[in-house]
């Protein structure tokens, strides 16, 4: 094999890396792109649960200490519980008549969704995950954003709460690219944590879908209006550094974001769709599909002619490699740190766009990270 091969391969990555770079570099640091100003509309929160009776106590407390007129809140529920999470919630409808708790048969997170949507009453409709805390004025951030009539979509930035250093570089380089592709026209990734929608630009999601949340975000900017991030509005969430707890934590949403993006593949270069069409999301598509298969080619060809120059070369290597992965998952590279976590991210799209064709359907159903848990508990 020539070494023109992994040298082809490198050119291929660095360049379309390094064009995006130098957006993050331009846009990647401000603030909020919309054009805010004083805003209350009516918001409906929306929470999934599923055996949240650990947290959803703690959750409900979160909800009701927002900073925001009670009267213009409804607390939509959707749940399929078989502990004794309905319970807890019927004992906080006593005190709060916003609560309103939707029972179902569990049959994937997007079905739920779908029903707690349509039974929304309120403008402005924000999805938030059981197992995230929200920021107390997150609502009258959101509610500036929503000002500005060409926002149809705003999601915020994750406070990292435990000791997960993996997800701390991953989080602030992601971040950094929303906030860019924000300012550039919109952001194609949004968070299940803390995600708002314009109510009436909300569609169906599909059954199938494990990414709700960029779903809709992909949706509301085909119907015109911006998907943003807003990184003022925070919300606090754990995260695994452990290798492979993080592949069932991350390759599932790699999955998911993959087949998102494939389906929406007629926003590739439209010009419809203005620097969203023509940059954002073709560079999405391209860091999320391409990049890591020409990655894994890059090691491949490289290792396999260092191994044809000399052996133990290669099999030295190949050990900084296997040394490398094991430092950054037991959190133990410091300020290489963010390498590895993009390591990681391409670690868990290419094992996802794998899954995605040789694997099963999860009927979008997953069990719950229990050991997580604890971590909400702790955080105040």
């Amino acid at each position: 094999m020539s070494p023109t091969v992994p040298a082809a391969l490198l050119i291929l990555i660095v360049i379309p890396y390094s064009i995006y770079i130098g957006q993050v570099l331009r846009y990647g640091s401000r603030g909020s792109p919309a054009r805010k100003s004083e805003n209350m509309p009516s918001i409906s929160i929306i929470i999934p649960t599923y055996n949240e009776q650990m947290l959803i106590a703690k959750k409900l407390d979160n909800i009701f200490e927002l900073e925001y007129p009670s009267e213009l809140i409804e607390v939509v529920i959707i749940d399929s519980s078989t502990d004794r999470t309905p319970e807890i919630i019927k004992e906080y409808q006593k005190r709060y008549n916003c609560i309103n708790l939707i029972r179902e048969k569990r049959q994937g997170l997007a079905t739920a969704l779908n029903t707690a949507y349509a039974a929304a009453r309120n403008e402005i409709v924000i999805k938030t995950d059981c197992d995230s805390m929200l920021k107390k004025d997150v609502l009258q951030k959101v509610a500036a954003d929503f000002a500005d009539p060409s926002v149809g979509g705003v999601t915020g930035k994750q406070v990292v709460i435990n000791e997960s250093r993996v997800e701390v570089g991953y989080r602030s380089l992601q971040s950094r690219v929303q906030i860019a592709e924000s300012w550039i026209d919109s952001t194609v990734i949004f968070h299940g944590p803390f995600s708002a929608y314009r109510k009436k630009l909300i569609k169906p999601i599909d059954p199938d879908s494990v990414a709700d949340d960029s779903e809709l975000a992909i949706k509301v900017r085909k119907q015109g209006y911006r998907a943003i991030i807003d990184p003022d509005i925070l919300f606090y969430e754990a995260s695994q550094s452990a290798f492979f707890k993080r592949r069932m934590q991350k390759d599932r949403r790699g999955r998911g974001l993959i087949r998102l993006l494939l389906r929406h593949k007629d926003v590739l270069f439209n010009t419809r769709y203005g620097n969203y069409g023509n940059i954002v999301f073709p560079m999405n598509y391209y860091m999320m599909i391409l990049s890591p298969y020409l990655i894994l080619l890059l090691f491949a060809t490289s290792f396999y002619l260092l191994f044809q120059y000399d052996p133990m070369t290669a099999a030295s290597g190949l050990v900084l490699l296997v040394l490398f992965v094991y430092l950054g998952q037991a959190n133990k590279l410091y300020k290489l740190g963010p390498i590895y976590s993009f390591l990681d991210t391409q670690i868990s799209l290419l094992l996802g766009g794998l899954s995605l064709i040789f694997g099963k359907e999860s009927g979008g159903t997953w069990e719950v990270d229990q050991e997580l848990r604890g971590a909400y508990l702790k955080h105040e």
